[in-house]
């Protein structure tokens, strides 16, 4: 941006420069190169403020964007995490997570300390639990009761639609061209096999109507406050993990 400014900037010198020179060309002309020039100094103007506005604007069209698609990434992996503790493993199928969520119920359990006798010692050293014997404590889990996955984390949550977002700007609806991608794998940690899952979007897709310059500059970022790469991403098929690549500001509810 520095650069299109300091072209700008000559630019307009320039133009200056060209306007003190138009003395020595004949009188009717003035007018006309006159009116020129001022239509390129504005024009150069225009591209000085639209150079410094289109940052601005381009921020603010991100981070809306991004909180709105992390905030599907985030219902995605609680939708998965609440599967695999049910199920003992993550689904790349966005269909049967959604009939899950709106079938599945959690076990209501309680735990309480107790105690018993410790038969192996009192048999040991001939004992007997009641007369001096020894007793050993134990966690004792009652089920209560049931209730539902889609009442317990995703009232009015629609799982089958998490997978596509789109956005509205100024009233308007617009339609993306991509979707997040949502993937299923085994990671294998010595002798044990683990269920893992990863899910994307790509920011191409998500600020597809943006300016092309700005666009890449935003694939390159690498930096603590912004979404590093050109994706972003939830869990991992290459490690155990259910982090998300964004930093803390984008994880709150989209306006």
């Amino acid at each position: 941006m520095t650069a299109l400014i300091t072209s700008i900037v000559l630019g307009i010198l320039a133009l200056v420069g060209l306007a003190f020179l138009i003395n020595k060309l004949p009188k009717k002309l003035h007018i006309v190169i006159i009116v020129f020039l001022l239509a390129l100094i504005g024009y150069f103007g225009y591209e000085l403020f639209d150079s410094i506005a289109a940052p601005v604007k381009f921020e603010k069209v991100k981070e809306e964007r991004y909180k709105k698609v992390i905030a599907q990434l985030i219902k995605l992996r609680e939708a998965e995490n609440a599967h695999k503790t049910i199920t003992g493993k993550y689904t790349d199928d966005i269909n049967k997570l959604a009939k899950f969520v709106d079938t599945a119920k959690f076990a209501l359990v309680q735990r309480r300390d107790s105690s018993v006798a410790d038969r192996d010692k009192n048999k040991r050293f001939g004992l007997n639990a009641d007369n001096g014997g020894y007793y050993k404590e134990i966690v004792v889990t009652d089920t209560l009761g049931y209730k539902s996955v889609k009442d317990s984390l995703f009232q009015n949550v629609d799982i089958a639609t998490l997978l596509d977002y789109s956005f509205t700007t100024e009233g308007k609806k617009i339609e993306t061209p991509g979707k997040i991608s949502l993937e299923t794998g085994t990671y294998f940690d010595d002798d044990n096999a683990i269920s893992v899952f990863e899910a994307r979007a790509k920011k191409s897709d998500i600020l597809f109507d943006q300016p092309e310059r700005l666009l890449e500059q935003e694939l390159r970022t690498k930096a603590v406050e912004g979404v590093t790469g050109e994706e972003i991403v939830v869990g991992s098929l290459t490690e155990v993990t259910t982090s998300g690549n964004w930093p803390r500001q984008y994880a709150t509810s989209p306006k």
